[in-house]
């Protein structure tokens, strides 16, 4: 059966670095893996540059823009009542104009200019995972997460909700709950000192250094996370990844090749 592996932290911690690197070594080991990083437009259960269309709203843009119809339903997701349309795969456009600003105005989580209700944003959530569980690929033996459990529903549901630590964990048990026939492992990656790490981690990708706000907003984060993990019945393991980098990306990777994963 395919293993899902969610790798989880806040921003700086390693995530994508450690679920490519996990993939990369469980390759060289003889498995089928796979990994979906942030920005990756083909990652079935997580969401970035997605227009919220409900089905009818889906039916009239097909039929406005016959000439992209096709494309439209290849780069289209079925989540229940809605259809997610990709826009965007990381800084490249999938569409011209118009049709790439109708999108934009009707984008579904990323900085959103109307956001959807709240309880659409989950509903459309869970109907994603559920579709994703029902169709598992099994020629696959583990598809590795970055972020898409813990990390980038927990950001839009604070930045665009302002939501309660409470309804962010209703919302995690929900998507949690698509999972209960299938095996899975959560892996939350610590840090001691959240600014220190966004720092160093802005330093090394050339970004300008993290203001107050920003660190306070992970630091919240954080907080919420924890309040997460301390709230769900699911196979987890916490990680502090303070100078313990590689070690802990071995540790993992032998849990994964002796199966020793639980669920």
């Amino acid at each position: 059966m395919m293993k899902m592996i969610f790798i989880e932290g806040v921003s700086g911690v390693g995530k994508s670095t450690m679920a490519k690197k996990l993939c990369d070594d469980l390759q060289l080991s003889g498995k089928n893996a796979k990994a979906f990083v942030e920005f990756d437009y083909t990652n079935s259960i997580d969401f970035y540059c997605v227009a919220y269309y409900t089905a009818e709203e889906y039916e009239t843009l097909c039929a406005e823009y016959p000439q992209y119809k096709k494309k439209i339903q290849a780069n289209t997701v079925d989540a229940g009542k809605a259809r997610l349309i990709h826009y965007f795969d990381e800084d490249t456009p999938l569409f011209e104009e118009p049709l790439l600003s109708e999108f934009m105005e009707k984008e579904f989580c990323y900085n959103p200019r109307n956001p959807v209700s709240f309880e659409d944003y989950s509903e459309t959530y869970v109907a994603v995972w559920k579709n994703f569980v029902a169709t598992f690929i099994d020629d696959v033996d583990y598809i590795i997460f970055d972020g898409s459990l813990f990390h980038h529903p927990i950001n839009d549901m604070i930045r665009n909700y302002g939501a309660t630590k409470e309804q962010v964990l209703a919302h995690i048990q929900m998507l949690l709950s698509t999972l209960s026939e299938t095996e899975y492992k959560i892996y939350y990656l610590q840090t001691v000192n959240i600014a220190a790490q966004l720092q160093a981690a802005y330093h090394n990708r050339g970004h300008n250094l993290p203001n107050d706000s920003a660190i306070a907003f992970w630091e919240r984060r954080y907080a919420y996370d924890c309040f997460v993990l301390a709230n769900i019945d699911s196979n987890y393991c916490v990680f502090n990844v303070t100078n313990k980098w590689n070690s802990i990306e071995k540790e993992i990777l032998k849990e994964l090749l002796y199966d020793k994963m639980e669920s």
